[in-house]
């Protein structure tokens, strides 16, 4: 019949022209051109540490004009850290971290319970921020304190100085001998505690 003979001829066409369709979209993936440059430089800037972002630079000068040298921040501040044997300087605190690294020192601080721990909010108050930036990078005699890729985020101070970074504290805690560094022991087990919160409770002073 002349209707059937003409569909069959009209999908023989469509298989021979369906390779050849297939070809022509497989070359214009191809012809895609690469990433330039800059785009490409602003990709690799999303793995750079934050200490090097300039939004975190503007937040340390920022800081450190707050601090402004102020006498009475230098007098608080050493009141609070000759009176305290450990001071944690976060982004945030320990229940309400404000970045992945603190919210990872919160659940290394207290899964090890550890006992009189003091945190500071360092994005509370900026001058607290401008002290330690201050003092810590611009003034390494003051605190000679080795610095690693994060700056000054999230710093403990044991007896009045410097003692670990994040990246030290976490390396420690890998290793198992943060609470040997630290000089501490844990908080005893609370017979009246179910053992599934055992390493859950709230151990720090705000």
């Amino acid at each position: 019949m002349p209707g059937l003979h003409r569909m069959a001829t009209a999908v023989r066409r469509g298989l021979c022209a369906r390779p050849a369709a297939a070809h022509c979209a497989a070359s214009r993936c191809f012809a895609l051109r690469p990433f330039s440059l800059p785009a490409a430089r602003r990709f690799a800037s999303l793995s750079a540490p934050v200490a090097e972002s300039s939004f975190h630079m503007e937040l340390v000068e920022r800081a450190k004009q707050a601090y402004g040298n102020s006498p009475e921040v230098d007098a608080a501040m050493s009141e609070m850290l000759s009176s305290r044997r450990l001071v944690l300087f976060m982004e945030g605190s320990l229940d309400q971290p404000k970045s992945l690294c603190a919210g990872n020192l919160s659940r290394i601080f207290t899964a090890l319970q550890i006992t009189g721990l003091h945190t500071v909010d360092l994005l509370r108050e900026p001058e607290i921020l401008g002290y330690l930036c201050t003092h810590l990078l611009v003034n390494p005699c003051t605190f000679p304190f080795p610095f690693r890729r994060e700056g000054v985020r999230n710093v403990l101070f044991k007896d009045g100085s410097p003692l670990l970074d994040y990246d030290q504290m976490l390396e420690l805690f890998k290793r198992g001998t943060l609470l040997q560094a630290l000089g501490v022991t844990p908080r005893p087990a609370d017979p009246s505690v179910h053992k599934q919160f055992k390493n859950m409770l709230p151990i720090a002073n705000y």
